[in-house]
């Protein structure tokens, strides 16, 4: 049997538990959901650094400079954020462009550059600098971009090397002409050169020779020439001579020692001579002895009455041409010389100093170049120009000259006899 008054208490305890039951179990309820919540407000986000760098944050901050203090990055002033692949509260991908101060060497010139690109082909395609074929660079084109980075760029220079015979181009970026034939493995010998020398700087479009030297030793015969002796003789004239004796030329027999360069002989220098024959002088005998020549005046020859034409008087100066002949012997189509005035046209007559003229009177006397002639003939008329005339002289060797035309000055002394 049950007692109430027990029964009763009972159910007054196990009320009151249960109320305070259900509440702890409301408030691990409301602590868990809450906990939940804040499970769920927190994502991942990717930060970039230059195409290069990158770490994954789990954040529940929604702007990204908080996500970026978070992860203890600082942006500098110059920096570039890109967050168009982000999105708040859930997540993406923040990019950073850092700013780099990068030098160029190009060709011993230093420039500075502040740039965004992230390798060096980039950062010099940016900057429009194109790497030629044979250029030579210190990174490859791939390589990032490093803050103070110092990029290196030597062009390559077109040498052109002429030796032994045959021409070649050589691309080569720095050095000196010793360096180029050690390129083209080109030796020296103990007296070749180079031009320009072996310790001159190498420059584009530059052209080198080498020159290789040989020496020789040569021994040939040469002539030695002979000498002249003349000897004074009284019983010749004055002013002519007579070759006793021919000479005859020695001979020398000559070392040299011949430099050649490039196969062509460059000097010489006599090392040795030996007279193999003495020359033999030449003997001439010249005339001494004193000429008196005399000028007989022309025999008188009785006046055609042929008259000048044309007009012309004494004094009168005109400039014409004349033909030189030798001594005549045909003069007026007269074999034995007789010209047309009678005088005849002989080597060795008293008066030489006759002309043929077909325009002026026989008898008349001109002065060509200086000199007295008188007219007896009437040659010159196979030309018409007036001014012809021919001069006859039996000097020979001294006046005798191919038939021909030439200027001369002349004077009309006196017309006819």
């Amino acid at each position: 049997m049950i007692n109430q008054s027990n029964a009763k208490g009972l159910k007054g305890i196990s009320r009151a538990v249960l109320i305070a039951v259900i509440t702890f179990i409301l408030s691990i309820a409301v602590f868990a959901s809450t906990a939940l919540a804040g499970l769920a407000a927190q994502y991942n986000v990717e930060i970039v650094i230059d195409s290069n760098d990158a770490i994954v944050i789990t954040t529940n901050e929604t702007e990204p400079i908080e996500i970026l203090a978070q992860a203890n990055i600082t942006l500098a002033d110059s920096d570039k954020l890109d967050i168009s692949n982000f999105t708040s509260g859930e997540g993406g991908t923040i990019k950073i462009d850092k700013a780099n101060s990068i030098n160029i060497e190009f060709d011993k010139v230093i420039n500075t550059y502040t740039l965004y690109e992230d390798t060096v082909g980039e950062a010099l395609e940016s900057l429009g600098i194109k790497i030629a074929p044979n250029d030579k660079i210190n990174y490859e084109l791939t390589a990032p971009v490093q803050d103070g980075m110092v990029i290196t760029i030597s062009s390559s220079k077109s040498v052109t090397l002429k030796a032994d015979g045959k021409t070649a181009k050589y691309a080569i970026h720095q050095g000196t002409v010793a360096d180029l034939l050690s390129l083209a493995q080109i030796e020296l010998g103990k007296d070749d050169y180079t031009k320009p020398s072996l310790d001159t700087e190498l420059k584009a479009n530059m052209a080198v020779t080498v020159y290789r030297v040989e020496y020789k030793t040569v021994t040939k015969k040469e002539a030695v020439a002979f000498k002249t002796t003349i000897q004074k003789d009284p019983s010749m004239n004055e002013g002519t001579q007579k070759v006793v004796s021919d000479g005859v030329k020695g001979e020398d027999e000559v070392t040299y020692e011949v430099k050649y360069v490039n196969g062509k002989e460059n000097s010489k220098k006599e090392t040795e001579r030996k007279r193999t024959s003495e020359p033999v002088n030449k003997v001439v005998k010249q005339g001494t002895k004193k000429v008196v020549t005399t000028t007989a005046a022309p025999a008188e020859v009785k006046s055609n009455g042929v008259k000048s034409r044309n007009g012309y008087t004494v004094g009168q100066k005109i400039t014409g041409r004349y033909t030189h002949y030798c001594a005549c012997a045909t003069c007026n189509g007269n074999s034995r010389g007789i010209t047309s005035s009678g005088k005849k046209i002989t080597n060795g007559m008293a008066d030489p100093y006759y002309v043929a003229c077909n325009w002026l009177p026989l008898g008349s006397v001109i002065k060509v170049d200086g000199k007295n002639y008188t007219v007896v003939d009437r040659g010159g008329s196979g030309l018409s120009t007036v001014g012809r005339i021919d001069i006859f002289t039996p000097e020979g060797h001294a006046a005798c000259y191919r038939y021909g035309t030439g200027s001369c000055s002349i004077e009309i002394v006196r017309l006819g006899w």
